[in-house]
């Protein structure tokens, strides 16, 4: 006889979406319960985070975010990071998606490749101390330039590694006809490849601005200069010594928190894309 296949009933199907769903649920709950709850104790004070610390604000304490900008030097160190993420975007994403093509296009061999995610199995803290004796050597310790070099060395490897499969995934006959039509190799790059690989670009961009808007450690060792200090270390200075103002800091973590957290909502469906796409065509 031959065996028949058992088709799910609609109960367990019923049963499997409510168990899906419920699971979802719960890390949901689990993974946006923290940012709420600075978001909420950003508007209160000590004596109200003390006394219960999941209640709602009461009385609202709103000069919380104004002070924050009094405290410390809250408007310098949002430009510096805006300034350091935005530029480390921009050469990653001109650096990656040429060896990206190049990897994928260019090369029969692995070796190149390779040798670049090689450098995503290199933690960053384990090469800080000899790059920061060279930058003492060559001046490049406290200075924009410095730190935005350091920013784009540690992604490189990142970028590649998603560009790369993006790259396998553009048609050579696209490439060929360019070239056909009087296009330069890199005429045909930027005009034809660039565009069909929008997905992963956004990917490699959305991820790297986070990285870098959310670094601290780096800019913590790298930028001793008050004028060069980020958000991060901004909000670092929040804390006190015996005692620390928790709505201020909270405050100052929201302010820290928030272009993130819309950063990602902009792009996340062209990041949800480049994920899945790249992981198909890699």
């Amino acid at each position: 006889m031959k065996g028949k296949i058992k088709s799910t009933s609609p109960a367990m199907q019923r049963a499997g979406k409510i168990a899906k769903y419920a699971v979802l649920s719960i890390w949901s709950i689990i993974t946006l319960f923290p940012v709420l709850w600075v978001f909420m104790t950003a508007f209160k004070d000590n004596g109200q985070i003390f006394g219960n610390p999941f209640a709602l604000p009461d009385p609202l304490v709103s000069d919380n975010l104004t002070s924050v900008f009094e405290a410390v030097n809250f408007g310098t160190s949002f430009l510096n990071s805006f300034i350091f993420a935005a530029a480390t975007v921009v050469v990653i994403l001109l650096i990656t998606s040429m060896s990206g093509y190049y990897c994928a296009k260019l090369t029969r061999g692995m070796k190149m490749y390779s040798f670049l995610i090689l450098g995503m199995m290199m933690p960053a803290q384990t090469i800080l101390i000899p790059i920061f004796t060279n930058y003492v050597k060559v001046g490049l310790n406290n200075t924009r330039i410095g730190l935005i070099l350091m920013y784009v060395g540690l992604n490189i490897a990142f970028g590649t590694f998603i560009l790369t499969g993006f790259m396998k995934g553009v048609p050579d006959a696209v490439i060929e006809s360019g070239v056909i039509d009087g296009a330069s190799s890199l005429r045909a790059f930027f005009s034809l490849v660039i565009p069909m690989a929008k997905p992963g670009l956004a990917t490699v961009g959305t991820f790297v601005f986070l990285n870098t808007w959310n670094d601290f450690m780096i800019a913590f060792i790298m930028a001793t200069d008050v004028k060069l200090q980020t958000l991060n270390l901004a909000c670092y200075q929040l804390r006190g010594v015996y005692s620390s103002d928790f709505g201020l800091l909270s405050a100052g973590c929201v302010i820290l928190m928030t272009p993130a957290i819309i950063i990602f909502i902009v792009f996340q469906e062209q990041v949800i894309k480049g994920l899945t796409a790249g992981a198909v065509k890699g």
